[in-house]
């Protein structure tokens, strides 16, 4: 790619057809993604422990009365809930795409925990879960057929009476994203790439579909080499949401403002549905 792939770029672009996502799977990206995900100085990849100790005591407690239980966590990064889990006694499987995430979530793991690398849309789950978790705007960042399929595939992973928690993106978060003003930047390094580089960065809605498109072209100062990614992002209403739930067999369909069931500042930005197999 090269600059006049930039300048004759689609500047309407339909949603996933440049791209589902940037490359967690590249082995590479997904060494620069887990610094992310393991700083302590944000929550942009993985929310910093003190923060995660709270969400894994409230869904202990609110979600799962107390009793133990086998929690499968789909797009589980490097495990970072697999400690505090086990803590509480219980068992903690992962799925995730990113083979460095997986990789530390294995030399990292707690006893009984367990690990696999995959697509959560295509990957087999197993069975006898009694919780199973996807929050982190995970639903949000795929087609809405796939993220139903992965809602049916948890429901029969689920023991009967089994439970999921969901943490989604809200709509206005996500409309939010498709409609924010183009930008760069330049850095030494970063999580595209290695070496000196220029970031384009530009945002596309499509209000028909609600989803919002991001573009990244990343130009290499050295070489002026181009590089591609865009991801979409869908964003859902209450209603939708629980609808999809519906759609994939779930019942006591509940709505909290965060992961630790009290309103915080990112509130806004996403929502928390818990619902019963």
């Amino acid at each position: 790619m090269n600059f006049t792939d930039i300048i004759q770029r689609n500047m309407e672009p339909a949603p996933w057809v440049e791209g589902e996502r940037i490359p967690w799977d590249d082995p590479v990206f997904s060494r620069r993604i887990l610094k992310e995900h393991l700083t302590q100085e944000h929550d942009a990849a993985s929310r910093r422990k003190a923060k995660i100790k709270k969400q894994v005591d409230w869904i202990h407690r609110q979600v799962l009365g107390g009793q133990p239980t086998h929690i499968l966590d789909l797009g589980c990064g490097p495990g970072l809930y697999a400690a505090p889990f086990a803590k509480l006694a219980h068992r903690y499987s992962g799925i995730d795409f990113s083979p460095a995430c997986i990789e530390h979530a294995i030399e990292t793991a707690p006893p009984e925990s367990n690990y696999r690398r995959g697509d959560i849309r295509t990957v087999e789950y197993g069975s006898g879960y009694g919780l199973v978790l996807y929050i982190f705007g995970a639903l949000n960042i795929v087609p809405t057929a796939d993220a139903l399929r992965v809602l049916q595939k948890a429901y029969a992973a689920l023991v009967p009476g089994g439970q999921i928690v969901i943490e989604a993106s809200t709509l206005d978060a996500v409309d939010q994203i498709g409609n924010q003003p183009s930008m760069w930047y330049t850095a030494e390094a970063g999580l595209f790439c290695d070496m000196p580089h220029l970031c384009l960065m530009e945002t596309f809605w499509d209000e028909d579909t609600t989803t919002a498109t991001e573009r990244f072209y990343i130009v290499e100062s050295a070489s002026g080499q181009v590089t591609h990614h865009a991801a979409s992002t869908v964003g859902y209403t209450d209603e939708q949401l629980a609808d999809l739930l519906t759609q994939a067999g779930f019942e006591n369909i509940r709505f909290y403002p965060s992961l630790t069931g009290k309103e915080e500042a990112e509130s806004q930005e996403m929502v928390v549905i818990t619902a019963q197999k």
